[in-house]
């Protein structure tokens, strides 16, 4: 009897733009999140690269604010076979902080400090992008 084939899972790269960093995210089609991690805006092609030669690259979620033009343009030229999508990112930073502290809940006495007024240890862009991806897979914002 043969085995079903292995079916890989289908991949989102989700990336918040910046002048000098962008956050980037992997998201899997299930919604499990594989990475999310701030890179280098003059090192985003070759982070981008390695992902899309692991393999299971569906689309590009961009997000559609500062420096999405040359990222937009980066990936059309580069890997021109993988779509890609403009997401609104209105908000994801504000919204990244939640999701950090639910990935980073504060412990002993800074668990009773509102989250509102406790700073992350590092930055958001990475969550942010991870949002961007949720935005395109539940069909909002997208430009």
């Amino acid at each position: 009897m043969n085995a079903p084939p292995l079916r890989h899972p289908q991949r989102y790269l989700g990336i918040d733009p910046g002048r000098s960093k962008c956050g980037f995210a992997v998201v899997l089609d299930d919604g499990a999140r594989e990475s999310a991690e701030v890179v280098a805006t003059a090192e985003i092609g070759d982070r981008i690269e390695r992902e899309v030669r692991r393999g299971g690259v569906q689309r590009f979620c961009i997000g559609h604010a500062t420096s999405s033009g040359a990222i937009v343009d980066l990936c059309a030229a580069r890997w021109p076979e993988i779509p890609r999508s403009i997401v609104d990112e209105t908000n994801t930073t504000l919204e990244a902080r939640a999701l950090y502290f639910a990935d980073h809940p504060p412990k002993g006495l800074w668990r009773f400090i509102p989250r509102g007024l406790l700073v992350p240890k590092e930055p958001l862009d990475g969550y942010a992008a991870v949002l961007i991806v949720e935005r395109f897979r539940r069909g909002q914002g997208q430009t």
